[in-house]
């Protein structure tokens, strides 16, 4: 498994701010966590954040959020990026739409994405298609993934599973599944 870990949309808006959601306020040890250990094995750790102008489509479904520029795009502070992380702006769900993250990948001959943040079943879960459309495993970290609703987080977890082939795994399961590989 060559693994890169992938941070979505933990920015203002949708942890702490217009959308602020108490469930992914809770995911944050266990993301921060699995940064930690990414860095230790030198993985990569992508950020994908919201980060929209005023004529992306989206915004005529949810409103105005996560608007460049404005504090609500920003990644927060308990996940503050490191010099050698990436961050990577989207303007829909999925972080491989119109960016570099494939290239990013590929430059680090990754293989699996490792997908945590919110909202598991909208942007994780499309994330986690776009990925495995593109021939990557995906593993999606459940106590470090979040909806605003649990059922829609176990439905999307279960999509995942039975339609990307994506291994579920708690945290600390995927920590013991890491000390096992390196």
């Amino acid at each position: 498994m060559r693994p890169a870990l992938i941070i979505v949309d933990m920015v203002v808006d949708f942890v702490t701010g217009k959308f602020g959601n108490p469930y992914a306020q809770e995911i944050i040890p266990n993301i921060k966590l699995l940064i930690e250990k990414a860095h230790e094995k030198n993985i990569p750790v992508i950020y994908l954040r919201d980060s929209h102008s005023g004529d992306d489509k989206e915004l005529s479904l949810w409103g105005k959020h996560a608007m460049e520029g404005d504090k609500g795009s920003e990644i927060i502070p308990e996940l503050a990026p490191s010099p050698q992380d990436y961050v990577i702006k989207k303007k829909v769900y999925s972080g491989f739409y119109k960016t570099d993250l494939e290239d990013i990948l590929k430059k680090h001959n990754v293989d699996t994405v490792i997908l945590t943040g919110t909202s598991t079943h909208i942007c994780v879960l499309h994330n986690s298609a776009d990925a495995f459309f593109r021939g990557f495993d995906v593993i999606v970290i459940s106590d470090a993934s979040a909806s605003f609703v649990p059922e829609e987080h176990e439905r999307a977890l279960k999509y995942m599973k039975e339609i990307h082939n994506a291994k579920i795994y708690t945290t600390q399961e995927f920590i013991e599944k890491w000390r096992e590989i390196n």
